[in-house]
């Protein structure tokens, strides 16, 4: 067992909301270091539902206050999806069970004795972080990290271990029911990479005014000896790195960034290009395409160079990143046909993600089809901020928004300022563009496939499942 994780030691400690991907990262992490560990749900699925299993990790399910008489817990670790009517929770409050949230459980039992990498931003923080983590392992520091995200380069997205450095993805979202903060709020960071500032996750932040106030906090609890690294390519996180003691380091493709990325090559293998600071000028190349990576990979140079790496390493180590599972991930191919998985949901991202694939698949028809899915896209906020998203798209399919209450009894209906699926399509019609609704029936997914034809790459993009379009498109294709 870690020094990290010896305040553990003798707890048993339940989680509730397991299925979330870090919690269970969490819970099986606590398992392997010998520690009772139990947690609890709703109907739990693949793949964690295997994971937890295959770890020996006793999961209940619904959600009941009976589970705390077989779990027994010291401590119980409350995720972000739970909410304070649930029975559950209910019941750890009348029994007055010790509880906490996980970046709390970090932040008290974990980060104190660690030199914390928290790497922030609306965009590009789950590649930056497991980017992060990837160099210091190739640099040998085998580096604890906490990945929102399923990273090819480990076969875990959360690991503690005995080294000084910990490398965590800063979420802006809100902790708790009873921890109303940033997540990153909890991560004590030392050094902090910001890499962007944009409005989103509307449900939690009414207006750009308070998300810029989130930010400042962050930049305000930035360790002064440490470092604060600043993407320069747009205002808002500039303006926020003006609120931190910390030494101030900003990367980007302008001539003025401290450390800048220039003659940017994109070709369908790799991307590479030119690093420069006042002290090296060094070629780099990527595995993964797109001029926001060269961004996520040159945020992390950048931290490399002033925390004095070698930088040799550090640039062989970017060759052989191999990326996030749903960033511009190969689903299947099938017919000549290509299916890619990607989790872009703000419009920046799916334009963003739209240009990468263009590039990489020159020449070939681009089909893209989005779930607005998330809490922000499914509000009409960014209504017309998607019709330039789609510029690069040569077909475009747009399902309706999706509805957390369907089905469920008693629930009321999406509010009223929800985002249109129909309102968009008319407006990328009249802006040329040959958009359709996405129907998810069966019916709607053999239409789909129906109109594709050979050499025709197929981008599915939402941040959940999109009702399994990927796998019953590959299924009849």
């Amino acid at each position: 067992m870690s020094d990290a994780l010896e305040r553990f030691r003798g707890k048993r400690v339940h989680i509730l909301g397991i299925g979330g991907t870090l919690m269970g990262a969490f819970a099986v992490l606590l398992k392997k270091s010998g520690i009772t560990v139990t947690g609890s749900d709703g109907k739990l699925y693949p793949p964690m539902s295997d994971v937890l299993k295959n770890a020996g990790v006793d999961v209940y399910s619904p959600f009941s206050a009976e589970n705390l008489d077989q779990a027994k817990p010291d401590l119980v670790i409350v995720g972000n999806v739970i909410r304070k009517i649930n029975p559950e929770m209910e019941a750890v409050v009348s029994k007055s069970l010790p509880y906490e949230s996980l970046p709390s459980a970090l932040e008290r039992y974990v980060l104190p004795k660690k030199h914390p990498i928290v790497i922030c931003g609306t965009h590009g923080k789950t590649t930056t972080s497991s980017i992060m983590a990837w160099i210091l392992e190739c640099l040998g520091e085998k580096p604890s990290f906490f990945v929102g995200g399923v990273t090819k380069n480990f076969p875990e997205s959360f690991r503690i271990t005995d080294s000084k450095y910990m490398v965590l993805e800063g979420d802006e979202y809100d902790t708790a029911y009873f921890d109303k903060v940033p997540k990153f709020t909890h991560y004590l960071p030392t050094d902090t990479i910001l890499t962007s500032v944009e409005y989103d996750h509307a449900d939690i932040y009414p207006d750009m005014k308070s998300l810029i106030a989130a930010f400042d906090k962050l930049a305000e609890i930035t360790n002064p000896e440490g470092y604060f690294i600043v993407c320069s390519e747009s205002e808002a996180p500039l303006r926020v790195s003006q609120r931190t003691n910390a030494n101030i380091v900003t990367y980007g493709f302008n001539e003025t960034a401290d450390s800048l990325a220039t003659n940017i090559i994109i070709s369908k293998s790799d991307t590479t290009f030119m690093w420069k600071t006042k002290n090296h000028k060094l070629k780099v190349k990527l595995l993964t395409t797109g001029k926001h990576n060269v961004l996520n990979a040159l945020a992390c140079l950048t931290w490399a160079d002033v925390r004095g790496k070698d930088l040799d390493k550090v640039i062989e180590a970017l060759s052989r990143y191999d990326g996030v599972k749903r960033r511009q991930e190969v689903f299947a191919q099938k017919n000549q046909i290509t299916l890619i998985d990607d989790f872009a949901h703000h419009p920046t991202a799916v334009r963003e993600t739209l240009s990468a694939i263009r590039t990489k698949f020159s020449g070939a028809r681009i089909v893209a089809c989005f779930e607005p899915r998330s809490a922000t896209s499914r509000k009409r906020v960014f209504q017309s901020a998607y019709l330039e998203s789609f510029d690069l798209a040569d077909q475009i399919f747009i399902s309706k928004p999706f509805d957390p209450n369907a089905g469920k009894p008693g629930q009321p209906p999406q509010a009223e300022d929800v985002f249109s699926a129909e309102e968009l399509i008319t407006d990328l019609k009249k802006r040329g563009k040959n958009s359709k609704l996405l129907d998810l029936s069966e019916k709607g997914i053999k239409d789909l496939r129906d109109q594709l034809r050979p050499g025709d790459v197929v981008l599915v993009m939402s941040n959940g499942s999109f009702e399994g379009l990927l796998p019953k498109l590959t299924a009849i294709l």
